[in-house]
């Protein structure tokens, strides 16, 4: 076998086994557009198909983006020209291949109000100091961290948006003075479930 054969190979190989590592998320989203976040375990093209609830045939798919270890494998979509106030679907394809993740994948588009009808209602919550164990890179003694299940609780009041405070990721010793201790430690964080 040649050796660009096996190396062919081996890629084909990689990209069979790239998952979905956090995400996706979404980010903002205003009247005409959307961003959405994602990260994957390792080097892939990564696309989104979306489309409008009540038109849920005419589905658009974004061009391939690549995840890179440079960019930590992650990917940031900006999705538009979109119409206000619309409740859209979407889903993750990785590598060409749909991604089943536990949770419905949607968005809604802020409506076009101004000048029409009162502003529109909407609900946050705000929080801070999420300190995610580490055991093998924490200090010694007792861990700061623990009780994830706030999250879940954020999850359950359905939030249109929360406001970080800070304090959302604490780098360690060993994360400091690198840019892949730093990747790690993001990535550690918001790994999640």
């Amino acid at each position: 076998m040649s050796g660009r054969l096996v190396g062919l190979l081996g890629w084909g190989l990689l990209l069979a086994q790239v998952r979905l590592q956090s995400g996706p998320m979404l980010g903002y989203a205003q009247m005409r557009e959307v961003a959405i976040w994602l990260q994957t375990t390792g080097p892939a093209q990564v696309q989104l198909e979306y489309a409008d609830t009540a038109r849920p045939a005419e589905k658009k798919r974004t061009p391939p983006l690549f995840t890179q270890e440079s960019t930590a494998y992650t990917a940031k979509f900006i999705l538009g020209p979109l119409e206000p106030g619309r409740v859209y679907r979407y889903q993750v394809y990785l590598n060409g291949k749909p991604v089943s993740v536990p949770y419905p994948l949607y968005f809604r588009t802020l409506p076009l109000w101004k000048w029409r009808s009162a502003p529109p209602d909407f609900h946050f919550v705000v929080g801070s100091c999420a300190f995610v164990n580490d055991s093998a890179y924490d200090r010694p003694g007792p861990p700061y961290g623990g009780e994830y299940e706030i999250f879940s609780h954020i999850a359950q009041r359905k939030p249109d948006f929360m406001i970080w405070l800070g304090d959302n990721v604490y780098l360690r010793e060993a994360d400091w003075h690198s840019w892949s201790g730093i990747v790690y430690r993001y990535t550690h964080t918001r790994s999640l479930p």
